[in-house]
């Protein structure tokens, strides 16, 4: 039931990161876990390229197999 409540503010600091409003780094750690799931769901979605995963979160974009 958190998570629910959390997910639209992750998915707000998530749209500030792709602005250049926030860093990735600044948020605390359910946060961080939050957006790198919206990250990797972009980059699945070809919203966003791998480049772009690594540019936002600052690591290398890798699919669990």
């Amino acid at each position: 039931m958190e998570n629910l409540v959390l997910i639209p503010i992750a998915q707000s600091y998530w749209r500030l990161i792709k602005r250049g409003k926030k860093t990735y780094e600044s948020l605390n750690d359910t946060m961080k876990v939050l957006v790198k799931d919206l990250a990797k769901a972009d980059v699945a979605d070809e919203v966003i390229t791998k480049e772009e995963y690594e540019k936002y979160i600052g690591e290398e974009y890798v699919t669990e197999k």
